[in-house]
């Protein structure tokens, strides 16, 4: 237990201490981001093992009178584990992307607060736990995403929060009909709705569905997303990789599998209509993207397809189709977050946002559009990187399901990534060197390293899968 307190605590401390400490200190504030950011990473790592191992963690008490239970299973330590994990490399990529720009305590005090709700959201123990901290990442996100203060951000963030309160009005009025229908909202080996039978579960599913299905970017309720891109990178990066869509993802697996379980999903109609709008979501999204000329927004377009991998692999109710979900979750991550670090360090050293200005930029920064090109391979599919396993188990899962189309959807979408970044890296390295706006070389270091570690890190996972397996495989066996 006292692992879980300090990895939901570390965010919150840092982030009061980060308040308090004037705005002039630049290096002690950093070390203190950097210490509680290191601190939630090695106390969500502990939680994670001991999970693993078959022990448990509880923190219970009631709120207005219902339960709540802060509990991790398999499935919340892993996703604690990538949260907390790479919430530090874009604490590091952050320092120097911040370096010299202004309204940096109130970046750090919010980007500190938004790890532990995210924590929050990942060790959730049942439905009241889950749904509180949903909304508290919301708050603490959106000072991030309305960071720059211009008019473009204010209107991003009016957005952002319409749709977020709106799906989290529909995730309470679920709560409250599954309340009333079990007098149980907490997450076991058990589904929460297993032996009912109703012929308004299947609009019960469709309000879950709408209020976790905004994070996780579901067409046509993504639109907030590519408007977020006016955030700071490191935030867009935590937005698309970690902390906001992630945590709509989540709560999507934790519908399906902890709330409705496998054999009452199986009698829902409206599982085989979500999971046709998951692959239109797969393909749509990355054809968008292929038109988008700012870098930004084909990453956004790109994550609104990557993200419904894991939707899919979900709603397969297969072992291996969750193997999939589960393994993409944690492969997807990394290279995701990698390619948001190299536009960043393309935008802030070149002032180049546009794909069809970057002829000549890998001449400049051959470490950056190398990592980049490594992570495009990852996006396709492609051996030896991590993401080529979780788009295999996906297949395979979604074969077993008789959902054999599926599979040729996940096909095409790694075809049509090919054509969206290939030519972006091939033309990178044409052309005459593109010009440095060299009055940005402050922090340039402390942005590479962490983008060439999580390239480094995708590779050996893709090499060697069985690092990251352990997890995978006791996420299936909790719910099979």
């Amino acid at each position: 237990m006292p692992d879980l307190i300090f990895a939901l605590l570390s965010g919150v401390v840092g982030s009061l201490i980060i308040a308090v400490i004037p705005q002039v200190r630049n290096r002690l504030r950093n070390f203190a981001v950097l210490f509680f950011c290191a601190a939630g990473t090695f106390f969500s790592w502990r939680v994670a093992i001991a999970v693993f191992a078959g022990e448990s963690a509880e923190i219970s008490g009631e709120i207005g009178g219902f339960p709540f239970v802060l509990s991790p299973d398999p499935l919340g330590a892993v996703f604690g584990l990538i949260a907390s994990t790479l919430w530090l490399f874009a604490a590091v990529y952050s320092f120097g992307y911040m370096a010299g720009k202004n309204r940096q305590r109130s970046y750090f005090t919010f980007f500190l607060l938004a790890l532990s709700a995210t924590l929050g959201v990942a060790f959730s123990g049942n439905l009241i736990a889950l749904y509180l901290f949903y909304e508290l990442l919301t708050f603490a996100t959106y000072p991030l995403v309305i960071h720059e203060r211009s008019a473009e951000a204010m209107k991003a963030g009016k957005r952002y929060i319409l749709y977020s309160l709106s799906g989290a009005g529909a995730i309470l009025i679920a709560i409250v009909v599954t309340y009333s229908l079990t007098g149980n909202v907490d997450f076991s080996g058990e589904p929460i709705l297993a032996g009912h039978r109703s012929s308004g579960l299947n609009f019960l599913l469709i309000l879950f569905i709408i209020g976790f299905g905004v994070k996780a970017a579901i067409m046509p309720l993504h639109r907030w997303l590519p408007a977020a891109m006016v955030a700071p990178t490191p935030v867009s990066a935590l937005l698309h990789a970690v902390a906001v869509v992630y945590s709509g993802a989540y709560g999507i697996l934790r519908v399906v599998y902890s709330v409705f379980g496998q054999e009452l999903m199986r009698t829902l109609s409206f599982r085989y209509i979500f999971s046709w709008v998951i692959a239109f979501t797969i393909l749509a999204g990355v054809i968008i993207a292929t038109r988008q000329d700012i870098m930004k927004l084909r990453l956004a377009y790109q994550t609104v397809s990557h993200l419904s991998y894991i939707l899919l692999g979900a709603f397969t109710l297969q072992p291996w189709g969750l193997a999939g979900a589960v393994m993409h979750m944690i492969s997807y991550s990394m290279l995701k977050i990698t390619l948001f670090f190299c536009a960043g360090i393309i935008s802030e050293h070149s002032g180049k946002t546009r794909v069809s200005s970057m002829g000549g930029i890998g001449r400049q920064f051959p470490e950056t559009m190398a990592a980049f090109g490594v992570a495009t391979l990852g996006m396709i599919g492609m051996l030896p990187l991590n993401t080529f396993w979780g788009k295999y188990y996906l297949m395979k899962g979604s074969v077993a399901a008789g959902m054999w189309p599926f599979a040729l959807v996940l096909t095409g979408s790694g075809i049509i990534n090919a054509v969206c970044f290939i030519p972006v890296v091939v033309n990178a390295f044409r052309g005459e060197k593109a010009h440095t706006n060299s009055g940005q070389k402050t922090g340039v270091a402390l942005m590479l390293a962490p983008t060439l570690i999580l390239v480094v890190i995708a590779l050996f996972t893709g090499l060697w899968p069985g690092m990251v397996w352990p997890a995978v495989q006791a996420v299936v066996n909790w719910y099979f």
